[in-house]
């Protein structure tokens, strides 16, 4: 096997002790770590190896993004691209002043059927672009929890960027109607669970890079013929499960009105809440609600670079999740999804970092190097592949990042991980290797030609957007940089 050494960076493992090794160098030999720790330790084991001269970098492990939605399909009319460049007529959406239930319940749903319409082609060149722009800031696993796109598309994206990804489906059989007190049943729930079913089995068959999940996009979008399928699914095929829940201020009062529970208890008594059930957003839940995810040991998931962006209050309202860290429970971060990119894993643990010292008054309630565990360690378990990925360490798979840490951000300051978070971001990733193939380096991407990316991707979204959105051509040829649209006269 070929053997790679990448040697004399400040090497944050980060394993359950939060080492630091100002010296440090990590041998990889095919896939795998075969030592990592002091360069004087691992330097004499690596006769014959390549080597990546990590000085003056940070050595990471690959974050583990185990929140993610690739929604880029919807760039031009979903908060994208059509809006006016100004900002001064922004009007609050549907996510923010606590949620309009009907509203996204209503959204949501209608995101089902139109996936359908994206042909293979322009699925998988959306999926490649969107998934190339996770991999080109340090995210070397993602984890689907629903997308606009086909889950086979994002399969076959992975393979073709040599990333990690757990799929999923968009699944949604209910459109939840808060004014009127009941739900209305939008599809059949056995064919939204035969769907979910052959994507589980088509990725138990696919080999290394490729896992999959079932999800629930919403609990309002979710029968509990749906829900009881979806935690048979779970079971049989013995893999978590992941769902957005809690997530804002008005929806335990539209589940109890339509549902007849508010969201955590809805779950737990459909089978669902164990410690393999990803919490997304979890922050507006009640008392008991708290005790039943705490005594079931789930996992919370939450992207708080995001939220102001879209209007929820999810940290600052409830404190619930540093709360539920706090108890004891895995907590990680994510990025979570939009038309346009949003904040990385290096801003989500930015802003994790400050904000959780902000809301306690203390500076140590969240370490640089905790921070990095929740995109890390603590996601890797939230997604069960925690035994191949997540720390550097003998035996794991070798997925690494490098961040140069030596400019005027990082003079004399002993902890460069310290510094990234408070002066750094996602454009600083140099390096990515995802099981031993170094897929980004220089910043540039080894693995796949980026024009090409992004031209393909700019002629599908025109293609779909003009076909299934009825934007008009002229409107999306000039958004795409006048790139040919099929379809459009």
């Amino acid at each position: 096997m070929s053997a790679l050494l990448i040697k004399g960076g400040c090497l944050y493992p980060a394993d359950p002790g939060a080492s630091v090794i100002p010296d440090g160098s990590v041998l990889v030999a095919g896939d795998k770590i075969v030592a990592a720790g002091p360069t004087s330790a691992v330097e004499p084991l690596s006769q014959g190896a390549r080597v990546i001269d990590a000085r003056g970098k940070m050595i990471l492990p690959g974050f583990v993004n185990a929140h993610w939605h690739e929604l880029f399909a919807m760039r031009l009319p979903f908060k994208g691209t059509l809006r006016p460049p100004h900002d001064r007529d922004d009007r609050p959406a549907f996510m923010a002043l606590g949620g309009d239930l009907g509203q996204i319940s209503a959204v949501f749903d209608s995101f089902h059927d139109k996936i359908d319409q994206l042909s293979p082609d322009e699925a998988e060149a959306i999926a490649r672009y969107s998934m190339w722009t996770q991999l080109r800031t340090g995210v070397t696993t993602l984890g689907d929890v629903g997308s606009f796109n086909r889950p086979e598309a994002l399969a076959s994206a992975a393979r073709h960027l040599g990333m990690r990804c757990m799929v999923s489906t968009w699944a949604s059989d209910a459109v939840c109607v808060p004014g009127e007190g009941v739900f209305r049943r939008t599809r059949d729930a056995d064919t939204v669970l035969q769907r979910i079913e052959g994507v589980l089995r088509a990725a138990t068959a696919d080999g290394e890079l490729v896992r999959a999940r079932p999800t629930a996009v919403y609990g309002t979008n979710m029968t509990d013929e749906l829900g009881a399928g979806l935690a048979a699914l779970s079971a049989r095929f013995d893999v978590p499960f992941a769902t957005h829940v809690g997530a804002l201020r008005h929806e335990s009062e539209a589940m109890l009105a339509c549902y007849g529970a508010t969201p955590v208890r809805r779950f737990a008594d459909l089978g669902l809440l164990s410690e393999r059930f990803m919490a997304v957003h979890c922050a507006f839940v009640d008392e008991e609600e708290r005790k039943l995810l705490v005594e079931a040991g789930a996992h919370i998931s939450h992207s708080p670079a995001k939220y102001g962006g879209a209007g929820e209050s999810t940290m600052t309202e409830t404190r619930a999740i540093p709360e539920f860290r706090r108890a004891g429970l895995d907590v990680s971060l994510s990025t979570d999804g939009a038309a346009l990119p949003v904040g990385g894993m290096a801003e989500n643990m930015k802003i994790a970092w400050q904000l959780y010292n902000e809301m306690y008054a203390d500076p140590t309630e969240l370490a640089p190097t905790e921070a990095l565990a929740m995109a890390t360690r603590i996601a890797a378990r939230g997604l069960d592949w925690d035994d191949r990925i997540g720390t550097v360490e003998a035996g794991k798979q070798a997925d690494l990042v490098l961040i140069p840490a030596d400019d005027w951000r990082y003079l004399i300051n002993p902890r460069p991980l310290e510094s990234f978070l408070a002066l750094g971001g996602s454009a600083d990733v140099d390096t990515v290797l995802v099981a031993g193939r170094v897929l980004v380096e220089g910043g540039r991407a080894t693995c796949a030609d980026e024009a090409a990316l992004e031209s393909d991707y700019l002629e599908a979204l025109a293609s779909f957007s003009v076909r299934c959105l009825g934007i008009d051509p002229e409107v999306a040829a000039r958004a795409t940089s006048g790139k040919t649209v099929k379809g459009g006269g």
